[in-house]
């Protein structure tokens, strides 16, 4: 991580849901981690709502971690749009909200990432079995328009395309 130019700091915290908020190069991006299928639900509707326009235009940064001894299923499943992020413990959620798997699902909407050909495999596998219908890695992208390799990394993409040097995922 760059300390310089990226802090997280805790905000709201409820029984049911943690609030974050992260200084990205000057950027405040509000998370919110969950495992209540209630919480998601509510974050997922409020993000259609607001998006209303660009329904069928929308782009969500997708990730997926997974956490020994379930290497093969997902832990948890982070979307991200504009300035919002959702952490989703899939792991600890009794179930995946409905409007989770019509979200995922549909093909109108492009769910983008960094090495992330195994997320539609881990989600699938996971104890919910959420299908992804569009899922784009962002690393074709930058080597068709920029030059980059197909092998970057999600530093050398935030470095190279985005002008964020220094960005490192911790582990």
């Amino acid at each position: 991580m760059n300390d310089r130019y990226i802090s997280i700091s805790a905000g709201e915290e409820f029984s049911d849901k943690r609030n974050f908020t992260v200084d990205f190069f000057g950027h405040r991006i509000i998370t919110t981690v969950t495992s209540t299928p209630a919480v998601a639900r509510e974050w997922l509707y409020g993000l259609l709502r607001f998006h209303r326009p660009r329904r069928y235009k929308l782009v969500v940064g997708l990730g997926v971690q997974w956490r020994p001894p379930y290497a093969n299923t997902a832990a948890t499943l982070q979307l991200c749009i504009g300035t919002r992020c959702l952490i989703f413990q899939l792991l600890h959620a009794d179930f995946a909200p409905r409007i989770l798997e019509r979200v995922l699902a549909d093909p109108t909407i492009t769910f983008v990432g960094v090495w992330n050909q195994n997320d539609a495999r881990l989600l699938q596998s996971s104890q919910h079995q959420l299908q992804v219908a569009k899922l784009l890695d962002l690393r074709y992208i930058a080597a068709a328009s920029r030059g980059l390799s197909t092998t970057s990394s999600m530093e050398a993409l935030a470095d190279g395309v985005l002008g964020y040097p220094g960005v490192h995922k911790p582990n």
